[in-house]
């Protein structure tokens, strides 16, 4: 049975099928989600234009960063989202939304509602990172919505037992409604194995639109130290649309989109050729990037925190570097690579862990059995 509607709208994007919603996971989510015969369909939410127009302009500051997050976190905002789900016809006994921009309880109060995430409000300001400039009424104005949101829903899904434990802490939702159903990667195949893959190369890889976010400058001034020792490494840089003043042993790509046949190409042969891929973050709510570093066989070097402590274990399939550090960065790199043998091992256990567990089939397959207990 068709037992599930799924709702996008807000900060995600409210086209479902888009590739650009929810970072490309609602598309995925859907497609398996249709082929286990759990869908029944999904819904776009989003105000009219005049609604939009008025509420951009009350929330309206110099600093677009900032009124976009004005925009997002505002009670009126997230409440005429809601009300635009009530014309929607949903025949289907469950809803799922992606988020906490509306609150689906309230329009379908029969219905059982579950929310889905990749992170929330409350690690976002853990992190201390990106809110700079945010008024604090916008800030606990969105914590309160999310806060009762989140304890009207039948269930909750997360990414990460990371996010779990920040949902039961952070939002005081009982422990037995909040369910680590995990995520997955966005590719429409599994690429194949490289089983002579060369780990000699000196190859590192970063994958980041939001390069500051990422680590980028850390990542930068760590191969500075990496090259003292190993001369010939590299970091390929994919994702921002242009950096200036890059130092040498730097090769910088752009954007690549796998939805242009050239530019997917020229990304799956970075994979192929990379010897380890490395995402220092300062702040990741999940982390797909290095899940698809893994598929191509690419130990990781990512941040010690969050939901990327529980895809990299130190020794099996990468290791972890110290927050904002560029020294244990650094190091961490360099014993790395100065070992093609162990990072072919490493490599391989990185993408099995993918193929078992971050796979869209998988994760709907949990969702399914939570979903039946409701």
């Amino acid at each position: 049975m068709r037992e599930l509607t799924v709702f996008v709208g807000g900060s995600t994007g409210s086209d479902p099928y888009s590739p650009k919603t929810w970072s490309g996971s609602s598309q995925s989510l859907l497609k398996a989600m249709d082929e286990a015969t759990l869908l029944d369909k999904a819904i776009g939410l989003k105000l009219s234009r005049l609604q939009n127009y008025w509420l951009l302009a009350k929330n309206f500051t110099r600093n677009r960063a900032v009124w976009r997050k004005h925009f997002y976190f505002d009670p009126a905002y997230r409440n005429a989202l809601t009300h635009s789900a009530k014309s929607i016809p949903v025949a289907s006994p469950i809803c799922l939304q992606i988020g906490s921009m509306f609150c689906l309880p309230t329009v379908f109060p029969n219905k059982k509602c579950i929310s889905y995430h990749d992170g929330n409000l409350p690690e976002l300001l853990n992190s201390g990172f990106g809110m700079e400039g945010v008024s604090r009424k916008r800030i606990d104005q969105a914590l309160r919505y999310e806060e009762e949101t989140s304890q009207q829903m039948a269930a909750i899904f997360t990414f990460s037992e990371y996010l779990r434990q920040s949902f039961i802490r952070d939002y005081r939702v009982s422990p037995n409604k909040v369910f680590n159903v995990g995520g997955a990667v966005n590719f429409t195949e599994i690429p194949s194995a490289s089983p002579d893959k060369d780990y000699t190369a000196n190859r590192i890889l970063f994958i980041g639109t939001e390069f500051a976010r990422k680590g980028g400058p850390l990542l930068l001034e760590a191969l500075q130290t990496v090259r003292r020792s190993i001369p010939t490494a590299e970091l390929h840089i994919v994702g921002p649309a242009h950096l200036d003043n890059l130092p040498a042993g730097v090769v910088f790509h752009g954007h690549l989109s796998k939805a242009d046949p050239v530019q997917k190409q020229k990304l799956e042969s970075l994979f192929r050729n990379s010897t380890l891929f490395a995402l220092p973050s300062l702040y990741e709510p999940f982390g797909i990037a290095p899940l698809e570093a893994m598929l191509y066989q690419l130990p990781c070097v990512l941040t010690d925190a969050w939901a990327l402590r529980e895809c990299v274990t130190p020794g099996l399939n990468g290791d972890l570097a110290e927050k904002g550090s560029v020294e244990d960065l650094a190091a961490k790199i360099t014993q790395l690579l100065v070992n093609p043998g162990r990072l072919a091992t490493m490599g391989q256990q990185a993408r099995e862990l993918v193929l078992t567990r971050y796979t869209w089939p998988a994760v709907v397959a949990r969702m399914s059995n939570v979903i039946k207990s409701l």
